[in-house]
This record gives structure tokens, sequence and C-alpha cells, in this order.
């Protein structure tokens, strides 16, 4: 049994990105009826309404799941408040969090209902605001001491930002699908695509607004673990404003979208929102995080740290034996540490057996690489089979990431999901080896169906959102930061990988594919220089 409701840290992070995701695409398509389906509508209602069909269904299931994600969220804070205390129900359902979450719910299910009865975009609006409202609510800005109206303005905005441009996207990628007229359509594609550039500025000056004050220093940007999140958010936004600026220029410079610039115009859309909820993962684990100004100036990372930490350094290929490593403790026992971060600090025989795992999976992927990269010539056709490697890293991650659990300790298999650790780090093991699996078969040319090849992208994308989520319970604030920082920069070249590779099977032939198919492979090269260099601090 997966016992994931045990880590209730990694449980509350999933729950609001799938919150934020719900929120935006639920808000999204308020914004996208009102501003660039609008001509659609005024121009022929009745046909309108068949075209927009799926959306106000996508804007249904956005709202049930809202609603069914702020409930199981307000269940894990309870049940959190009511262990080991003395709280009653009663004093639960008086609390903040919960009157917020319920308004949420309610109306959530009030846009739920006008969805399902097609009622028009205007009478959303109301109920819209109320859902955003109520989920500020319980954002960092609440909590602040000082500029608490100016931090929920600047919140709410980032979150309107958020939603008229990134949960926008799958309304129009609909839209174009099913809309016949062309000249609706162009103009579809220009009006969201000045309703995006608007709300580009508005997300991007609402966040810097807030950076300003949950910063509160430049150690605080490269110190903390708040600090690397938000530079991950920083990195995904560029690359979504590269791609975002491709369709841009399209647009701008095209007296009409033909079906091929329109087709491109939808391949970068995708990658653009796939990157999108990507950042909304990250807004997640950001927000449980502690703003980086509350951060003790002693807990922060110095440069020289870094430099400590990332100074070029030889891998090292030899490990100690498992019995030189710490004894573990009791499953139980375990759990509570992570949770509360009050286990033993790591010797030097348990650096070096990190170390040793690290620097190995380096050289698989550097492997993997290398070949992805030779493939793309004639002269190597056996380099086609670079996925195989991966198969030998999902296989290493099993055998070695947890050398308390089987097979290596005494922690049972499936007992030892309960450790948050052992659980995200088979996930991991579980999604290699499933990309492994159909990408070499891809290669091979034993699968030719379109959705199979996509598999490497969706999967590359998965697993950059996990290692987001990733945390470490070392004790020793200093340590869990410079971990994350080289978990997170694998996560976003990953992310990097899955928007090349998704573009290189999308795009039609030319010379944007073409690069698509070089960049991923540096990536993966430059994911395993990050392992080479990994050690311990």
């Amino acid at each position: 049994m997966i016992w994931l409701l045990r880590d209730f840290d990694l449980l509350t992070v999933l729950l609001h990105a799938a919150a934020l995701s719900f929120e935006a695409v639920l808000l999204g398509g308020i914004a996208f009826l009102l501003v660039p389906a609008r001509q659609a509508i005024r121009t022929n209602f009745s046909s309108a309404r068949e075209t927009l069909a799926p959306c106000l269904r996508l804007m249904q299931y956005s709202a049930v799941g809202l609603a069914a994600t702020e409930l199981a969220a307000m269940g894990v804070s309870s049940a959190t408040m009511l262990a080991g205390s003395s709280l009653t129900l009663a004093a639960i359902g008086n609390a903040s969090f919960f009157r917020a979450q319920t308004c949420t719910v309610l109306f959530a299910l009030t846009l739920a209902v006008l969805a399902r009865l097609r009622f028009s975009a205007i009478s959303m609006i109301v109920p819209g605001t109320g859902a955003l409202v109520s989920i500020v609510y319980l954002s960092h800005a609440l909590s602040q001491m000082q500029h608490r109206v100016l931090l929920t303005v600047l919140t709410g905005l980032h979150h309107l930002g958020t939603a008229a441009w990134i949960g926008a996207m799958p309304y129009l990628l609909i839209f174009i699908a099913r809309e016949r007229s062309s000249t609706l359509t162009e103009h579809a594609v220009r009006r969201y695509s000045a309703m995006a550039m608007v709300s580009v500025a508005l997300l991007v000056a609402a966040g810097v607004g807030m950076a300003w004050f949950y910063v509160g220093s430049i150690e605080g940007i490269y110190g903390t673990s708040y600090g690397l999140m938000l530079l991950a958010k920083v990195f995904l936004l560029l690359m979504m404003l590269i791609l975002g600026a491709g369709n841009w220029y399209l647009v701008r410079h095209a007296t009409s979208l033909p079906v091929l610039l329109l087709t491109r115009i939808r391949r970068f859309t995708e990658v653009e929102m796939g990157l999108g909820f990507v950042v909304l993962l990250a807004a997640a684990s950001l927000t449980s995080q502690s703003p980086s100004a509350d951060v003790l100036p002693h807990d922060m990372v110095s440069f020289r740290q870094y430099r400590q930490s990332l100074a070029p350094v030889w891998p090292s290929l030899t490990s100690p034996p498992v019995q030189a490593l710490k004894p573990p403790s009791s499953l139980l026992q375990g759990v509570e540490e992570h949770q509360f971060g009050a286990g033993p600090p790591n010797d030097a025989n348990d650096d070096a057996w990190s170390n040793y795992n690290h620097h190995w999976a380096g050289l698989m992927v550097l492997l993997a690489g290398l070949l992805a990269l030779f493939s793309r010539w004639s002269f190597a056709p056996w380099a086609r089979y670079w996925p195989v490697s991966f198969a030998g890293l999902a296989v290493f991650i099993i055998l070695r990431a947890d050398p308390e659990a089987w097979p290596l300790g005494p922690r049972p298999f499936w007992a030892s999901f309960a450790y948050p650790d052992v659980l995200e780090h088979r996930l991991e093991a579980a999604l290699i080896l499933a990309f492994a699996a159909f990408e070499a078969a891809v290669q091979a040319g034993k699968l030719r169906r379109r959705w199979i090849t996509l598999v490497l992208p969706v999967i590359c994308g998965a697993g950059a959102a996990v290692l987001l989520t990733h945390t470490h319970g070392f004790g020793n604030p200093v340590s869990e930061v410079l971990a994350e920082a080289s978990h997170t920069a694998i996560a976003l070249l990953g992310a990097t990988v899955a928007a090349a590779r998704w573009l290189e099977l999308r795009l039609e032939a030319g010379r944007p594919r073409w690069i698509a198919g070089i960049v991923w492979p540096i990536a993966l090269v430059l994911v395993s220089l990050v392992l080479l260099n990994y050690r311990e601090v």
C-alpha cells in the first residue's frame, strides 16, 4: 500500500497545485469568452454555442475539480489540526481557512451550474471574482504584518494575469480546432494575443512587487528554498515568453493566418500551456516555503558555500559498503524524522554513498544524451537505441537510492512507501522506466502511433514536476538548499527536454523543428553534468 496520505507536506503541495490549475483554467475560460470569443458570439450566436460547447464543458469540469480539490484540502488541513490537539470540529469550522475554502467550493459549484446551463460569461464574473478572492485570502499576503493590503492586491492581480494567459490557452486550442470560419478564428487568435500581452505585463509587474517584499534581499534570491523556487518560476516563464513571442511574431507580421501558420501557432501554444502548468506546480511549491524575508541570515546559503559546492571535481565512482552507513531507524521513526527534520546528520559514508549514486546516474544520462545527439545524423543509426541506458538508470535508482529499504535495508518494500523520499524516488524510477520502454520501441519503429511518440516529452515533464515537489529533511537548512539547487536545475532542464522534444514531434519539417531536435539532447547532457558534479555539503 502506498501511504501518500502520510506525507502531508507533499500532499498539501499537490492539492494546492491542482487548485491553482483548476482556478486558472476556470477563470481563463471566463476571460476567453469575454475577449477572444466575443466576436464569434456576436456574429453568429447559434453557431458559436456549438463551437464553444467543449469550452463550457471544460469550464464545468474545472469548476467541479476546483471544488473537489478544495474539499480534499479542507479535509487534510482539518485532520492535521485535530491530530494530537484538543480542538473540536466546531473550532475547525470557525477557522479562517475553513470558511475561505468553503466559499471557494460554493463559488466553484455556482460556476459549474452556470457553465452547464450555458449562461453568458457576464453572469460568471461575480462568482468568478468571489472564487478568486477566497483563494487569495489563504495566500502569504494575509499572514504578513506589514503591507498586507498591497500584497493582497498584487497576489490577486498575479492570479488574474495567470488565468487570462495560461488558463485561457486550452480554450484557444479548442476554438482553433473547431471554428470553421477562418475570419473568426483569425480574430480570436489576434484578440487572445493582445489579451496575453496585457496579462503577462500584469503578471510580471505583480510578481516583481511581491518578490520585493517576500525576498527582501539579494541573498534571499539564491540562498533560500523560496528564492530557488522563484528563480525556477522565472526560468519557466522566460521559456513561455520565448514561445509566446514566436506566436506574436507570426500573428503580428501575417496579413492572414493560413492553415500552416495556425498549425505552428497551435504547436507553440501546446508547449506554452504545458510549461504553464509546470509553473503552477512551482507556484504551489513556492507557497509551501517560508518567504526569504522570514529566513534568518545564518540559514541562507552564501556565495562561498555555492562555490565550494559547485566547483568542478572528478566524479566519485567508488562506494562504501552498505554496512558502513548509519543504522536505519524504524519506519515510523523515519517518517517522523522527515516530517520534523529531527533525524541524525549524515556522516562521511552517507555522503559518499549519495555522491556515488548521483555520479553513476550522471554517467548514464550522459551516455543517453550523447547517443540522442548522435542519432540526429545518418552516420550513427545505432545511436537511436539511446533510451536503453535509461532503463539501467531506473533499476539503479530502485536498488541504490534508499539503502535503508528493500533490497539493501531492513524496511519492507511496500511498507517503505510510507517514507516520503522512498515514495518520490520510486515514482521517479517508474516514470523513467516507462519512458525508456516506450521511447525504445518508438526509436526501433515498433510503435508509430502519434500519442505513443509523445510519451517521452510527457514523462520528462512529469518528472520535472515531481522534482519540483521533492524536499529534503536533512535538518540543516544550508544542506537542504544546496541539494534543492541541483534538483531544481535538473527539473528545469527536464522541462526543457519535454518542451523541445514535443516541438520536434509536432512541428512540420523546417528550421524550428531542427533546432528543437538539437536542443533536447543538449539539455540531457547538461542534466548529466549537474549529476556528475553533485556532492553532499
